[in-house]
């Protein structure tokens, strides 16, 4: 007869296969955020609500989110500041109904990060998924480009052109990064072509989606993962990876069917003309003037900013007097982050935000040079996060959309969580 209180030999390997099964089902579920977030209408919010629902139920999930506090403070604050100063903002302009999704939108974060931290699965799922999600948006922005004849390949709504190709482009880049990971691996002959053809694919979709506001920032991207691998590389394959780099560079330009010549041109041409005095309302020159705008609205409420309505009311104001032109009414946010932030949720919106961005810098970039493959690709794909938020941000409201919200702290919980496993995760 057993003793009260032990359980059988037999219970606990029935205990430990739940257990890996759980594990396995989470994992799937993860490299699914990534595979559905280019290609399925939705797929960028149905599966981290689905992950998040999956963290609530977790046993004693308040417990483990106590444990995730002392942890992981600085992500989870992170995470609360922003979500918190878009409700305080939402309370103070009357807008609580559009502040309660922005929230909503980072907070669905916080018990993701509490299961995965209780079944945290292995890294493996999250390099399937993302190789397999940039390889999925890159035969998805072909088939438009040569089947449909569009111009610009997009996404489902709401991710078009802009935020389907930047996503594309991260999802890409972070594939270089698992490509460290990749090296290391027993099948290496398998994922090294995976991470490579999904790093390709998503590169090429955020080309044929036209959004040159990613590209601008592709050479610092480029250079995070330099430092972190290039020291490891002889001479010669540096100078081949450089090489190798601008041929596909002029040959994308070279190729009109690309769509990457008249997108880059039409750019100079349009800043061109706006330095020369040009009244004609282009793409560069909407948003010069959308900063313009946001700048002088942000010096009459520097402090707790004039909200989304009021943001729009002030815009009104300053086309009727002249200030800008009257095609801007359509924008609905400044085309940069950092002035949106402000803008509409004053300083407070400001500062969450660059604590949003900095927190991941702080706690990946010490870890892009680390012994372990493991370690090393997560921290790479982990600093590419934010610098390309950042670049994104620059000329594109990103995080205005609670969609751009959902996906970065997504993102961010899931990395973050990975790289500090279990020590006996692989």
């Amino acid at each position: 007869m057993e003793e009260r209180g032990l359980s059988s030999p037999g219970t606990q390997i029935a205990g430990l296969q739940g257990y890996h099964g759980r594990r396995t089902a989470v994992g799937v579920a993860l490299a699914g955020f990534w595979i559905a977030l280019l290609a399925v209408p939705q797929g960028y919010f149905l599966v981290p609500l689905l992950l998040a629902v999956g963290g609530l139920y977790c046993r004693r999930p308040w417990q483990a989110a106590m444990g995730c506090v002392a942890r992981d403070r600085l992500l989870v604050l992170a995470l609360v500041l922003q979500g918190g100063v878009w409700l305080a903002a939402g309370l103070w302009h009357g807008e609580i109904r559009h502040a309660l999704g922005g929230a909503a939108a980072t907070w669905m974060a916080l018990p993701l990060l509490v299961l995965l931290r209780r079944l945290p699965p292995s890294t493996a799922w999250l390099w399937a998924g993302m190789a397999l999600g940039g390889v999925g948006a890159g035969a998805w922005a072909l088939w438009q480009r040569l089947v449909d004849g569009v111009l610009r390949a997009h996404g489902h709504e709401p991710l078009h052109a802009i935020l389907f190709g930047n996503l594309a482009l991260l999802t890409g880049l972070s594939c270089l990064a698992g490509l460290v990971w990749a090296g290391s691996r027993a099948r290496r002959h398998l994922w090294l072509p995976l991470l490579a053809g999904g790093a390709f694919s998503g590169i090429l979709a955020s080309l044929l989606s036209g959004s040159r506001g990613g590209w601008i920032g592709l050479p610092l991207a480029l250079l995070v993962i330099y430092r972190a691998q290039g020291r490891r590389l002889a001479g010669r394959w540096r100078v081949m990876a450089l090489a190798g780099l601008l041929v596909v560079a002029a040959g994308l330009y070279a190729v009109p069917q690309t769509g990457v010549q008249a997108r880059v041109d039409h750019a100079v041409s349009s800043l061109h003309r706006y330095l020369q005095g040009d009244e004609e309302v282009t793409s560069i020159s909407a948003r010069l003037d959308l900063w313009r705008g946001g700048l002088a609205l942000i010096a009459e409420r520097p402090g707790l900013g004039w909200g989304s309505e009021g943001y729009r009311a002030g815009k009104a104001e300053l086309i009727e007097e002249g200030e800008l032109a009257p095609e801007l009414s359509r924008f609905w946010h400044a085309h940069n982050d950092l002035l949106d932030a402000w803008v509409k949720r004053g300083l407070p919106g400001l500062v969450a935000l660059l604590v949003l961005y900095l927190t991941p810098l702080r706690l990946f970039a010490g870890g892009i040079r680390d012994a372990c493959p493991r370690q090393r690709s997560l921290a790479i794909a982990g600093t590419l996060l934010p610098v390309a938020f950042m670049d994104f941000g620059l000329t594109y409201s990103f995080l205005a959309y609670a969609a751009g919200l959902t996906i970065y702290a997504t993102w961010l919980a899931a990395l973050w969580a990975l790289y500090r496993p279990r020590p006996a995760m692989a």
